[in-house]
């Protein structure tokens, strides 16, 4: 447990003690997540780029385990190929999302991007290969490459989506991280339990500066950089997890940002717009708008991402899938009744709130100069994103 304990703190006090400098350098740069009035919440001009801190925070105990000579490093180090994609799908989707944050990515690109990290770790060997179904074992074969490269796309977007609110994201990375450390020690999967306790130590390192009021957002440069460790340490350790019930613990430990990606869709197809065209209807938003505040909509998804976590653990402790079944549905219930709530409350609720002041602009000629100091803004909301 003590190689658990120090990648968790190492993770925590890397991200922690980061994201203030990339807080202040955002401040220096410029780089604002700028609100619209429209689909982004927030009210002022927050500074983002917080996937940076995340990333630095996973990666330095992984890291330095190269440098130190246990069982874990002897696994990191078994197969260099698998190590080298591994880390660079993680910076290739990392600097992914620091241009769309400055730049801007348009929705095929970000998918381009993201097939081609999935056939980069299929090639590292980083692919579900086979699967044991009610005693029935069978192979992927020629389907193992597209069912790795949408596992990792669809993964990485569903955490992409779900950031909208302040400490969100975090939170609900915070709790699945939580869930595949706990089964992974259940399951003697010590490699995926490391990666998972890396995992909660640098999004809870983040999430101090991200709850809301938050000072930073993370940006689609944290968002998909944390979908795709999701991703890829479930890939890792798939080999030894071949059964039905394993395979579908990570799902059912990323209930929500699953649930919300396959009704965002459903949703935009149903209207005859592109899967990838953002709008104000995820649950998040549509919580906010039947009048619940930000904290108050994010604790009220952090209790449906324990409800999930639990049902996790107990799924894998019984070894029973019907659990997980019968907390999907019940998860899938709650989640249509949540976005009821814009149909039933949003109008009145709408009514009942002042309407948002219109936030200047800096002037286009001259730069402005930075703050005196890294004090928080006067008011803050949730974070967006370029595509969703």
């Amino acid at each position: 447990m003590r190689s658990f304990l120090v990648a968790f703190l190492l993770a925590f006090g890397a991200s922690s003690l980061a994201t203030p400098l990339v807080l202040h350098a955002a401040r220096r740069l410029q780089l604002f997540d700028k609100p619209d009035g429209v689909r982004k919440i927030h009210t002022s001009m927050t500074p983002r780029l917080g996937g940076i801190a995340i990333a630095f925070g996973f990666i330095l105990p992984i890291i330095g385990l190269l440098f130190y000579g246990n069982s874990f490093s002897m696994e990191l180090s078994r197969d260099p190929l698998r190590l080298t994609a591994f880390l660079g799908g993680a910076a290739a989707i990392l600097l992914l999302g620091l241009v769309d944050d400055t730049r801007g990515v348009g929705a095929w690109g970000k998918l381009t991007v993201q097939s081609g990290v999935g056939v980069a770790l299929w090639y590292g060997g980083l692919s579900f290969d086979d699967m044991t179904l009610f005693g029935v074992h069978f192979e992927f074969g020629a389907l193992s490459l597209p069912v790795t490269v949408i596992w990792v796309a669809g993964i990485i977007n569903a955490m992409n989506l779900i950031d909208g609110l302040d400490g969100l994201a975090a939170g609900v990375a915070f709790f699945a991280s939580l869930s595949l450390f706990t089964i992974s020690l259940m399951n003697n999967d010590l490699m995926l339990a490391l990666f998972a306790a890396a995992i909660a130590g640098s999004v809870l390192g983040f999430l101090l500066y991200n709850f809301n009021p938050a000072l930073i957002f993370m940006g689609d440069s944290g968002s998909m950089t944390i979908g795709y460790l999701f991703a890829a340490c479930a890939l890792w350790s798939a080999s030894k997890r071949s059964t039905a019930i394993s395979l579908a613990l990570p799902i059912l430990a990323l209930g929500l940002p699953i649930f919300d990606t396959l009704f965002a869709f459903a949703r935009r197809a149903v209207a005859g717009r592109s899967p990838f065209e953002s709008d104000r209807g995820h649950i998040h938003h549509r919580l906010v708008d039947a009048g619940m505040s930000h904290r108050q909509a994010v604790l009220l998804l952090y209790l449906l991402c324990c409800t999930l976590t639990g049902a996790t653990i107990l799924v894998r402790a019984d070894g029973d899938l019907s659990y997980g079944i019968g907390v999907l549905s019940l998860t899938l219930a709650v989640v249509v009744a949540l976005r009821t709530l814009r149909t039933q409350l949003g109008p009145h609720a709408k009514r009942n709130q002042p309407p948002l002041a219109p936030q200047p602009e800096p002037p286009a000629a001259k730069p402005v100069a930075p703050p005196a100091s890294d004090a928080p803004p006067a008011a803050h909301g949730a974070s967006s994103r370029t595509t969703s």
